[in-house]
């Protein structure tokens, strides 16, 4: 069975898309058979995928009843190396249900301080409900629209770390790159795009979020 990648935050506009987006389809690309469960009522990423998308195979679905959410990510697992599920940016039951069946929660940050304060927040909800799971819940925040050498970057990081929230080390750049998929469907999967999503691969590979499968990129 396949692993469960939940990508949550209580603020919308972090990047929680954008992430699933880029993480789907470079792990496609290096030959993971990959599901994405849009759990978010704007069902941006299926109506996209369903009209713009033009890259490796994603097996994608639709599911927003938090009563159907659990059964539905489980199912998934059968056939996908990995369930990528791309949630809602407000706190709602379908959030909730998702985060208690991943392997791991990937958390968007952005560079300010309402992202670092959702951050927490989201952080502190995923250790509930682990808590009421009675299992511990594995979550990193991920740093997203992101410029290393920005000093709101620079402040959002040491806020991140002065609250001892665990993180993934390589960023999601605040590329043209995201923008222009959006229109021609075509994600980047090489490149500095490329490069930065393949680390954050071999992150998620260490923290046992993925089945290792070391394959070349597709061209």
């Amino acid at each position: 069975m396949g692993s469960i990648i939940a990508i949550c935050s209580s603020k919308g506009g972090v990047g929680k898309t954008t992430l699933t987006t880029a993480l789907a389809v470079n792990l496609a690309a290096v030959g993971y058979r990959v599901a994405v469960c849009d759990a978010d009522r704007n069902q941006a990423f299926a109506v996209w995928h369903k009209t713009t998308y033009d890259g490796p195979p994603l097996a994608v679905t639709s599911e927003i009843d938090h009563n159907a959410i659990v059964g539905h990510l489980m199912g998934l697992t059968e056939q996908s190396d990995v369930v990528l599920a791309d949630t809602a940016g407000f706190e709602n039951q379908t959030a909730v249900f998702a985060m208690g069946t991943a392997d791991l929660v990937l958390i968007p940050c952005m560079a300010d301080r309402n992202s670092v304060l959702e951050a927490r927040k989201t952080a502190g909800q995923v250790e509930s409900i682990g808590k009421i799971a009675r299992r511990p819940i594995p979550y990193r925040i991920i740093l997203t629209r992101w410029n290393p050498k920005g000093l709101s970057d620079k402040a959002t990081l040491e806020d991140i770390e002065a609250a001892g929230l665990p993180r993934i080390k390589q960023h999601v750049p605040d590329l043209v790159a995201f923008q222009k998929s959006t229109f021609s469907g075509i994600v980047p999967i090489s490149g500095l795009v490329g490069i930065q999503m393949d680390r954050i691969i071999e992150e998620l590979v260490a923290l046992e979020a993925l089945p290792a499968k070391p394959q070349e990129k597709a061209a």
